[in-house]
């Protein structure tokens, strides 16, 4: 009977997330999947996207058992399989650049990610455990036996059981003789149901994917429910996770990642999962920004590039007309403002001879609900012609005896858009009358002749004539509200 081993790693129930799993999101890889989906949808012709997809479900395939040793495949070959496809796989046999097993291993493996496609796509499927026996019941199909240490401590091949839970123990010896403890086996059932219960309740918590995968992957792992090809069931179940939720499946590359992935899994056995969370999310992140190159090239870059540049060249030429028209505004507001002022100075000098204490402001602004009084937004509004995208403008001149406040009058001059053309505005005047108590006003009074010009922001002889004829319509109004406000004094 060999000597029990002294143990490396003990094994405990599994735990549920860490209580700050939020913290491991990681937005960068948000922001590439919102892209991908964006561009994805650009693609009419579905077959160029299942194609896409299928070259990485055939190296899910190749890889998951390349990094389990079962067998290798030479780089170079790797590329031709995903090339050629899984149809092809015969050929390279038949070539000798791949054995027999690795074929077959390849073929279950691929038919084994069809099953988790198929578990995501069923409304009434769900991950059971007889779900995941099944799964490794199909990763392990061509596989007869598998290595097993004898009570004499030598490692022997024996049969393997396909789709049932493991009956002895199956903890491996490490390199320093240690041992690495796995969950008994008359416990494996009782803590797939837990890990099962908590999977669900985490999707209904929406946890993000690449923490609920490296969760899962690890969780599973550690239970380590079967004789083997658990370390394939939980790269499938991680590949369930990131599908399930519209990403790619995750491919763990035996030459890119290996030594990163087993210290991330040994990091998450001493209560760590951030490695293997940001080893998840860093591979998922680079397959998703390749595929985005793929699609662009589906879509045909460089056409892609001459239309982004056309609607860049329209905004930046929108947003340069948009700046001009609001240059000009201003100017014209400049005009009414610079001229109320003029009119509330004189106002005061004339009452102030008389001995008379009189009030007179002058405000003005951009068009916002905040800014203006309610009666001339609803009579601007009246026009149909208030648009948020389009700049507006306004300024007032207040005029009042503060002994006699309810005869207090406010003339407001509003440039804003009068049609469907960009550059057609036309400016209102409106006059508020007897200030209640409130704030709000009794009078509205709107003057039937407003001044209607085009702007051509670029044209400086266009806008000095522009001003010139706004100058001319502003005084007759003011002239005939500053008669009709001294004759009711």
């Amino acid at each position: 009977m060999a000597e029990q081993p002294p143990i490396a790693h003990k094994w405990e129930p599994i735990t549920d997330l860490p209580d700050n799993w939020q913290d491991l999101c990681r937005p960068d890889l948000h922001a590439v999947h919102r892209q991908w989906l964006a561009e994805r949808k650009l693609i009419k012709d579905e077959t160029k996207l299942l194609r896409l997809q299928e070259r990485l479900y055939t190296l899910w395939a190749v890889e998951t058992g390349i990094i389990e040793r079962l067998y290798t495949v030479d780089r170079g070959v790797t590329i031709q399989i995903l090339e050629a496809g899984m149809e092809a796989l015969a050929q390279f046999h038949e070539d000798q650049l791949i054995s027999a097993d690795a074929e077959a291993m390849i073929q279950d493996q691929r038919a084994a990610l069809d099953m988790v496609m198929d578990l995501i796509g069923t409304e009434d499927r769900e991950l059971t455990p007889f779900a995941i026996k099944e799964l490794q019941q199909r990763l392990t199909l061509s596989q007869e036996t598998c290595e097993a240490e004898n009570q004499f401590g030598k490692v022997v091949r024996v049969p393997l059981r396909k789709g049932e839970w493991k009956l002895q123990p199956n903890n491996p010896r490490r390199p320093d003789g240690t041992m690495h403890e796995y969950c008994p086996p008359e416990q494996v059932q009782g803590e797939i149901e837990r890990l099962l219960a908590w999977r669900a309740r985490h999707e209904a918590l929406d946890v993000c994917p690449e923490v609920e995968a490296a969760w899962l992957h690890h969780r599973f792992a550690q239970i380590h429910p079967f004789q083997d090809g658990n370390g394939r069931v939980a790269r499938a179940l991680t590949g369930m996770v990131f599908l399930k939720e519209g990403y790619l499946v995750l491919v763990v590359r035996d030459e890119e990642h290996r030594e990163r992935y087993i210290a991330a899994l040994e990091s998450a056995d001493r209560g760590d999962l951030t490695p293997l969370v940001d080893l998840f999310a860093n591979i998922q992140r680079s397959d998703l920004q390749e595929s985005l190159k793929v699609i662009r090239e589906l879509r045909g870059e460089e056409s892609v590039k001459a239309i982004e540049a056309a609607a860049t060249a329209a905004r930046q030429s929108q947003d340069a007309t948009t700046a001009r028209v609001e240059s000009a505004l201003d100017e014209l507001v400049r005009v009414a403002s610079v001229r109320f002022e003029e009119v509330a100075a004189e106002t005061q000098r004339a009452f102030e001879a008389q001995g008379v204490v009189v009030s007179a402001s002058v405000t003005s602004g951009k068009f916002t609900e905040a800014a203006l009084p309610a009666q001339i937004l609803q009579v601007v509004g009246s026009y149909g012609h208030v648009e948020a995208e389009r700049p507006s403008r306004w300024t007032s001149l207040r005029l009042g005896l503060p002994a006699r406040p309810a005869l207090d009058v406010r003339l407001f001059v509003v440039l804003h858009p009068a049609g469907n053309q960009r550059r057609r505005y036309m400016a209102s005047e409106l006059l508020l009358a007897r200030p209640r108590s409130d704030g709000a006003w009794e009078s509205t009074a709107t003057a039937n002749d407003p001044f209607r010009f085009d702007l051509q922001p670029s044209d400086n002889e266009a806008l000095e004539a522009i001003a010139a004829n706004f100058r001319v319509w502003l005084e007759g109004h003011l002239t005939r509200i500053l008669r009709s406000w001294g004759h009711n004094l």
